[in-house]
């Protein structure tokens, strides 16, 4: 109960947020008369997952398993670029009109902003969980390799429209992808480009919140 104790306040803020997106969304379907970015929602849903993997995880009879920590470990991983990923839903707005594309932007971005923060929440979870396993300086660059992970997952989930159920459902196909791209690096240049663009900005933001924390905490 300690821990579920100690995430209510950010439970309670983040319910807050992600219900003023969920206002928008309905503002927007009475005003435009379109269902179209109701995948938003669900894209959300997958960006809490991670946050609820680490939340178990954090129970003290689970993490201190190790194989149970490693396999939780996995998933989280497995689901992790969904929080930043919808970010990249932001290429809708090209089909929004004139009338109404400041709005979506809005709407768009408080979703996008709800699922970064949400997966840096979890992620800052992990983090102490794994400098119980693991040094400070081998945890941080867990960290930053999750980051760049979260990066060339995006990649997978935008361009080549994989999604983390995929891993168990078409796991050959997806992997055939993955080694593809590193047997092949330089046929895949844009692969890496996208995966270091946006895992350099998910480590740059995060370290910069991080570095917030620590001056006014």
């Amino acid at each position: 109960m300690n821990i579920i104790n100690q995430q209510l306040p950010f439970i309670k803020g983040f319910s807050i947020a992600v219900l003023f997106s969920i206002l928008l969304l309905l503002i927007r379907i009475s005003k435009v008369e379109s269902y179209f970015f109701l995948f938003l929602v669900w894209n959300l849903f997958l960006a809490c997952i991670p946050y609820g993997i680490t939340t178990i995880l954090s129970f003290r009879k689970i993490h201190q398993n190790r194989f149970l920590f490693g396999i939780g470990f996995v998933c989280w991983l497995a689901f992790l670029p969904n929080a930043p990923y919808i970010l990249t839903d932001l290429q809708h707005i090209r089909l929004s009109s004139l009338q109404s594309v400041w709005f979506d932007v809005l709407l768009i971005l408080s979703f996008a902003i709800n699922g970064l923060i949400v997966g840096f929440a979890s992620l800052r979870t992990m983090q102490k969980l794994l400098q119980e396993h693991f040094s400070k300086k081998t945890t941080n660059l867990i960290t930053h390799l999750t980051l760049l992970l979260c990066g060339f997952g995006i990649y997978m989930g935008r361009i080549l429209r994989w999604n983390s159920w995929d891993l168990i459902q078409n796991p050959m196909d997806v992997l055939g992808d993955i080694f593809q791209r590193i047997i092949f690096p330089i046929e895949h240049i844009n692969t890496w480009a996208f995966t270091i663009g946006f895992g350099s900005f998910l480590i740059i933001t995060y370290r910069l919140i991080q570095h917030y924390q620590k001056e006014y905490n």
